[in-house]
């Protein structure tokens, strides 16, 4: 027998607590095909459509322009000949038309309701939003065990748990209430204010960086490294300097994981996978897409990601896929005559790489590394390190070839260099390693990286 199924937002493509619900494609009541797009939501990071899961006709839950928790119902499709149950008023969407019920949906009997959908929203199970769920779980707290209809949150579970100390309270709320929502934050008075809404994806941003900020103890240390021609060197081999910083941090985590961690109630969390969030801000707002696994990605693959990233973005054609996972940001403004800025460390992260930069005669460049890190994981010394070696790794690409004056000239279109990390044969001279003939890959390759040294 055909049953009613309810769609809800998808909790496994969405890291927000609520999305927004944009626009309905159809009036409620119509009858829609298996796969037909439903609605369009906006997330914090990109806009997604829903889509029908099988055909029937859409009843809606909720209205054009609404906040909807993740996990919450927006609309039935309900069987021709069954009438959908009564979860709470259908509101009308703004401005869209309703169609007439079809015959066959009232003349149908109403089945019993579940305990679970009844129309008083207080009765509902609670909601807990993902990070609430996972801590829930870790001291094996039912979700039934919450206050009915509640939205739980992460310092709901750890009250109930008997691990956030009281005087810890008020400043705990503080941080749910910049989580949840916009900070009131009165403006000058006596001067006229014109309001408008921010985007959504600022709204998110803002509650990321407040939760980053709240949660770690943020310190940093900055490295400067004087290049002659790094990027015209790497152009010439289809690369940019964005890809090789994200390739060349990417391995050196695998030395350095307590920066590719997070730390929580005292713990240290180390991430399994090394994916790199680099922030994109090409005229149209701010993002961060990920470029997942990167340091087990060729300098060319991490090339093709980012352009591809940079087309959708570009385009507006980002899922939320592009977003999910990132354990490490890179904030690279070395291309906008900045020489120093301060970056702000993510929320579920322990670091942030900020590159600036100061353009020479000649081509040479000066960049300054600026690593951002969570001393409650690490010391200054450690990410003086970090940076350093990243300065001397950044510096191999831009090895210059001396000409018998001892000058630097730009290197030749045939020069050979290592198919896997980049280096030049010149650069890793200067590193007492070599290039040694490959058959797959057909060229070169050099000895640190026959050796597995990342």
């Amino acid at each position: 027998m055909a049953e009613i199924v309810f769609v809800t937002i998808p909790q496994e493509t969405v890291n927000d607590v609520s999305v927004r619900l944009l626009s309905w494609k159809m009036p409620s009541g119509s009858l829609v095909e298996k796969d037909q797009v439903l609605c369009e939501v906006e997330t914090s990071k990109a806009v997604m459509d829903i889509e029908a899961p099988l055909a029937g006709v859409v009843v809606y839950s909720a209205p054009e322009n609404s906040e909807v928790p993740v996990g919450e119902t927006i609309c039935q499709i309900v069987p021709e000949g069954m009438a959908p149950l009564t979860l709470a008023p259908a509101p009308v969407p703004s401005g869209a038309p309703v169609a007439a019920p079809k015959a066959a949906l009232v003349a149908a009997s109403v089945p019993e309701e579940p305990a679970a959908y009844v129309s008083n929203g207080d009765s509902r199970p609670a909601r807990l939003t993902p990070l609430a769920a996972k801590v829930a779980a870790e001291f094996g707290f039912d979700p039934g065990s919450f206050p009915r209809g509640s939205l739980v949150r992460r310092d709901d579970v750890l009250r109930k748990a008997g691990k956030l100390p009281p005087e810890l309270a008020p400043r705990a709320a503080t941080v749910a209430s910049a989580a949840a929502g916009p900070v009131e934050n009165p403006p000058v008075p006596g001067v006229a204010v014109e309001w408008s809404d921010l985007p959504r994806r600022k709204i998110f941003e803002a509650r990321v960086l407040i939760q980053g900020q709240a949660r770690t103890v943020q310190s940093s240390v900055t490295c400067s490294v004087r290049i002659h021609q790094l990027r015209s060197r790497l152009e010439s081999r289809g690369l940019t300097l964005s890809a090789v910083a994200i390739f060349e941090t990417a391995r050196l985590l695998r030395k350095y994981p307590v920066f590719n961690a997070v730390h929580d109630r005292g713990r240290i969390g180390q991430y399994a996978s090394v994916n790199i969030g680099w922030a994109l801000d090409g005229g149209e707002g701010l993002t961060v897409p990920v470029v997942p696994a990167a340091d087990e990605k060729t300098p060319r693959e991490i090339v093709a990601i980012v352009e591809r990233q940079i087309e959708g973005y570009v385009g507006g054609t980002l899922s939320p896929a592009d977003f999910l996972g990132g354990t490490f940001t890179i904030s690279d403004l070395s291309g906008e005559g900045i020489s120093y800025f301060s970056p702000l460390i993510s929320q579920g992260q322990s670091a942030i790489l900020g590159i600036g930069g100061e353009l020479g005669p000649a081509g040479n460049e000066t960049l300054f590394l600026t690593l951002a890190f969570d001393h409650q994981l690490a010391e200054g010394r450690r990410a003086a390190q970090f940076v350093r070696e990243l300065a001397a790794r950044l510096e191999a690409h831009g090895a210059p070839v001396l000409t018998q004056a001892g000058q630097p000239e730009p290197a030749p279109a045939g020069e050979p260099y290592c198919l896997l990390c980049m280096r030049s044969g010149d650069a890793l001279l200067k590193m007492n390693e070599m290039l040694v003939k490959s058959e797959v890959p057909a060229g070169f390759v050099c000895s640190l990286c026959l050796a597995g040294f990342k």
